[in-house]
């Protein structure tokens, strides 16, 4: 991917070392916020409006014009990095992940007509690759013998009880099947609607609503035989 389009991923706050954090005395004051005259004009957040704006960068996409590819990174890159990470609670391959998912992306923008239809089309893209990530991971599991705390990053969960509910909460998940979790996350932990999460994994509501139903299924057996999970789920209301 040309160095123009390179995707850098931002810390999250909580990635920050406590000391870098901004004191509480330091936050903005209050006279110094935006004054409600200085907002942006109502005008200028019209649906019409952002509607035209989405349809010339689709054309400059078309075009192949740097400017509309670095505009739909911006306003796209932080949902295909957040979509990624639920999907696979990882973040050592992140960056990579989401320049595999642009380079897609751009190599087939022409499918796209509509400037409705963009978002939908990059998160199927998404899925995707998060698919192949799967995938190649478990096909590659037998080439080396990973260490029992070998687990996806949760450095930015302070809390220790949290950070271990995590860890076990994707050893969970690793342990369906590819398709099934995709389904299941972008179901329960992105919160899509089934008509949205069908479209993403390009299949049908009835075969999506199928996948999700096996998926509980062998989450809620896994949650069962793990200490941590077990009390997670005991006091839940969902899959009691």
């Amino acid at each position: 991917m040309p160095a123009h389009l390179r995707v850098v991923r931002k810390p999250r706050p909580a990635d920050r070392p406590a000391d870098t954090q901004r004191p509480a005395d330091t936050q903005r004051p209050a006279d110094t916020q935006r004054p409600a005259d200085a907002q942006r004009p109502a005008d200028a957040q019209r649906p019409a409006d952002a509607q035209l704006a989405a349809s010339d960068v689709l054309r400059g996409l078309h075009a192949r014009n740097p400017a509309a590819e670095r505009r739909l990174l911006d306003v796209y890159a932080g949902l295909v990095e957040r979509l990624l990470f639920r999907i696979l609670g990882d973040v050592r391959c992140l960056e990579d992940l989401v320049q595999d998912v642009f380079a897609r992306v751009f190599s087939r923008i022409d499918d796209v007509r509509e400037p409705e239809a963009l978002r939908p089309f990059i998160t199927s893209v998404t899925v995707f690759v998060a698919r192949e990530a799967i995938r190649k991971k478990r096909r590659h599991r037998w080439l080396a013998f990973f260490a029992s705390d070998e687990l996806p990053e949760v450095a930015a969960i302070v809390d220790p009880e949290a950070r271990q509910g995590v860890r076990a909460f994707y050893r969970a998940l690793e342990a369906l099947d590819p398709d099934e979790r995709l389904a299941f996350t972008l179901r329960f932990v992105e919160g899509q609607e089934l008509a949205d999460v069908a479209a993403a994994c390009d299949v049908s509501v009835a075969t999506i609503k199928r996948r999700i139903h096996r998926a509980e299924l062998a989450f809620v057996e896994r949650c069962k035989k793990d200490d941590v999970l077990s009390t997670w789920l005991a006091e839940g209301d969902r899959w009691t």
